[in-house]
């Protein structure tokens, strides 16, 4: 309870200083990011880019280690965390309503025109989560001696060197790119730390153990329980989301102000050939609203896991794997990109009103888009792509989630007050 306490404290002290201080970090950004811009070294420009778009790959990590390591958990929990790190900031954009350097700082030009509000930094949030959790989450042995593993004192050391200096040049090339002050990159990096924090204190470890067991040979499942608090979360989430939504759309944003925002996207950015007004679901607090649904995704992930009436071994996985032929290897990797690939259509999918471009919209009734496309990524990866594999034969033990016929869980079991000990 003591450290719960220290670190909101220090979390509210933070907020309430860069809410005193925003003035002058906003006009020493401006100094700073102009400097960047007109003293450009050769090459400068991509290198800054490269880590701009680094970002994109650390998901790929998180597949890579679901798809070819005995952890598939950890990817998963990986996978719903930053999930939720999305949501979370598309909510606090639309609480602080923050413009975009670029948007009103005429000498600040932009190297990529992002649409949203920009306070607080999504790609501080979401890089510094990506980073730091890999080795948390993903790979807990680099940090943490196992019985078959033990990494050298130096080797960590490095590891933490590198995440730490990967996610300060991602906020640094945001600055350098005119889309976030750095203001906005170090709220993000507070927020996301504290996020983060948080979790692996008290959350990670219990929901950790809570699944192992649920997917274990005779236990009873996720609990039903459980479901419904989660789904009830994401319920009242979206609850807040549209609500912080309405409040900008009637009473925050000025109207005049947001078109003169978006005449310097239009203006600015070379490749930018629509010109937004403040109802396009493309820009500001409608895009933020929409892309808070993504906190539906971990509600999926476990609604998967009851449905699928599976097990799952972490230990015997690797061990599997290696008894499969090249093409038993080949054609799970397919089938698992296949599935995934069904969501394109939906993603690609665009409609001119913002309540439609979250929700979707099929014969006049909102079925589309960010709320379906987070449930439907959730169920194909637990559920549809265990009940694939098990259908062709290239389910293996070990596996996240494998079906047997003699070893499933029991479609009811534990309780929500079960799910670990959450000591505050």
């Amino acid at each position: 309870m003591k450290f719960f306490i220290i670190s909101t404290f220090a979390l509210c002290l933070y907020i309430l200083l860069d809410i005193l201080l925003n003035n002058q970090m906003w006009e020493a950004n401006t100094v700073l990011t102009v400097y960047l811009q007109d003293h450009q070294f050769p090459g400068e420009k991509e290198i800054f880019l490269f880590f701009s778009y680094s970002l994109f790959a650390m998901p790929a990590i998180a597949l890579i280690a679901f798809l070819f390591f005995d952890n598939k958990l950890g990817a998963l929990l990986y996978a719903c965390l930053i999930q939720a790190i999305f949501a979370e900031n598309s909510v606090l954009k639309n609480i602080y309503h923050q413009a975009r350097p670029y948007f009103i700082e005429d000498e600040i030009q932009p190297y990529e025109c992002n649409k949203e509000f920009g306070k607080p930094s999504g790609h501080a949030m979401s890089s510094s989560a990506m980073c730091f959790l890999v080795p948390c989450i993903i790979f807990p042995v680099i940090l943490k001696d196992q019985s078959n593993y033990k990494y050298p004192y130096y080797f960590r050391v490095i590891i933490m060197f590198i995440v730490t200096a990967w996610t300060f040049m991602t906020g640094l090339s945001r600055v350098f790119m005119g889309v976030h002050s750095f203001g906005q990159i170090l709220l993000g990096w507070v927020y996301t730390a504290y996020t983060i924090i948080i979790y692996l204190r008290y959350f990670h470890t219990p929901i950790s153990n809570y699944i192992k067991q649920c997917l274990q040979p005779g236990s009873q499942g996720v609990s039903s329980n459980v479901i419904k608090g989660v789904g009830l979360f994401a319920f009242g989430w979206t609850c807040l989301s549209i609500l912080l939504f309405e409040f900008n759309n009637k009473v925050f944003l000025d109207e005049s102000e947001v078109e003169e925002w978006l005449d310097a996207l239009y203006q600015k950015c070379a490749n930018q050939t629509t010109h937004y007004n403040i109802n396009s679901p493309q820009v500001l607090h409608n895009i933020c609203f929409s892309l808070s649904l993504y906190i539906w995704f971990p509600f999926s992930f476990l609604l998967g896991i009851k449905l699928s009436k599976g097990i799952y071994n972490e230990n015997q996985f690797s061990i599997n794997y290696k008894m499969l032929n090249f093409w038993q290897k080949l054609s799970r990797v397919l089938i698992f990109l296949l599935l995934l690939s069904t969501l394109v259509p939906i993603i690609l999918i665009q409609y001119q009103n913002t309540y439609a471009e979250a929700f979707g919209k099929v014969f006049n009734i909102l079925i589309k888009k960010i709320l379906p496309t987070s449930i439907l990524s959730g169920l194909i990866i637990t559920y549809i792509y265990s009940q694939i594999l098990n259908y062709f034969k290239l389910a293996i033990e070990g596996d996240f989630i494998q079906i047997s016929p003699q070893l499933v869980s029991t479609p009811e079991g534990y309780k929500a007050s079960e799910l670990g000990q959450l000591n505050f």
